[in-house]
Parts: structure tokens; C-alpha cells; sequence
């Protein structure tokens, strides 16, 4: 971390630093991972029957293709949201079709461009995996109130933001705000703290 980057900072408390260095409690960015891992592993075997025989390139997909279902998806959008070549997403689309996830259909402007179209079975993986990820996220916060979860968005928020801008990460508009918005009938602009996409629509 350079010099300029320290500029502003709180200096932690040597109590939390000593409690690291002997092991006897973890940093907080080790314990937002360790949290983390155990949800993955969570969800995995927790994991609907109906999405058993599916990789996890196949569920990113397809919770991508039902986020955007409001609008015609192709081949190249799944490519620029996922980062991965042509001919990945030509094997990776391949097989989801055969799966009887997917199917390809051409637009009457260019019948070389081909929109991505999800089955009712996708859909249904989809509902359940989602149904799936609810009754985690019930069980996660037990023995939490609504002012212990909006406080530790907060401070979740606060972890981002302070790393977000030390402009090493790129554009800060990728970044959607963790805090949690109280309800609102105004419309709410564009801005770092309302990404295009969330996380999940990142790593999503």
C-alpha cells in the first residue's frame, strides 16, 4: 500500500492487531471470507436435485439470462458479461441446449445472430435455486433484528468503499453500495452506489 493511500485513515487498534498476530481472533477480511466459503459450501449441499447435473458456468447463465430476461440476450453479451472466449461460449451454450436448457433462435433482422431463449425446465432450476438461496439467507440471519442487519451492511459498505477508492480497482461504478436503501417511490439514479450490476450479477 503506498504512503498516499494511508492519507485519511483511522489507525486500528493495537488490541485487534495483537489479537490477530497471536491467533486469537481473525482479521476481518479473513473472517468475510471464511463466512463466505461456508456459504458456498452451504448452498452446494443444499443444492436442488433439479440443478444436480449442472456445472456452475451453467447457473451463472442462467440466473444471467433470467435478470436480463426483459431484453433480447445473444452469444457476445454472455461473452462480455463472463469474460470468456467465442468458442467457450459456443461449447459452454452447446451444451446447455442439449441439456434442455436453452435454445438458439434467429432474429428477423440477421438470421446470423442468434438470441438465447431459456427453456421452462432453466426456469424451473432457476425458481428452485432461488427458493434454495432464501431459505439460507432465513437461517443466516436468525438471532439478528432489522437494526443488527442494516448496521452490518453498513459497515460492510464502509470495508468496500474504503478499498474502492484508492482507485486500484478500476472503474468504481462496478461496484455496487452494500448499504441497505430505505423503501422509496422516487427513482433512483445511477451512481457507485447503484451499480448496472451487483455482485451477483458480477460473479454474478
Amino acid at each position: 500500500m503506498t504512503e498516499e493511500s494511508n492519507i485519511g485513515t483511522d489507525p486500528i487498534d493495537p488490541a485487534f492487531v495483537q489479537a490477530w498476530e497471536q491467533g486469537t481472533g481473525k482479521p476481518p477480511s479473513v473472517a468475510i471470507r471464511s463466512l463466505h466459503n461456508i456459504i458456498n459450501r452451504y448452498l452446494a449441499v443444499t443444492r436442488p436435485y433439479e440443478a444436480e447435473e449442472l456445472s456452475g458456468a451453467n447457473i451463472d447463465i442462467i440466473c444471467y439470462l433470467v435478470r436480463n430476461s426483459d431484453h433480447d440476450v445473444f452469444p457476445q453479451d454472455v461473452e462480455r458479461r463472463f469474460g470468456i472466449t467465442r468458442s467457450t461460449s459456443c461449447r459452454v451454450l452447446g451444451l446447455m441446449e442439449r441439456k434442455g436448457l436453452i435454445v438458439r433462435k434467429p432474429v428477423p433482422k440477421d438470421a446470423r445472430l442468434k438470441k438465447i431463449i431459456l427453456t421452462d425446465k432453466a426456469r424451473s432450476i432457476n425458481d428452485a435455486l432461488h427458493s434454495n438461496a432464501v431459505d439460507m439467507e432465513r437461517l443466516l440471519l436468525q438471532g439478528l433484528s432489522e437494526n443488527d442487519i442494516r448496521g452490518f451492511m453498513r459497515v460492510l459498505d464502509v470495508m468496500q468503499t474504503n478499498l474502492v477508492r484508492t482507485g486500484m480497482l478500476g472503474d468504481e461504478s462496478r461496484y455496487s453500495s452494500l448499504a441497505l436503501r430505505e423503501k422509496t417511490n422516487e427513482p433512483q439514479t445511477a451512481s457507485r452506489n447503484e451499480s448496472q450490476e451487483d455482485e451477483t450479477r458480477k460473479e454474478e
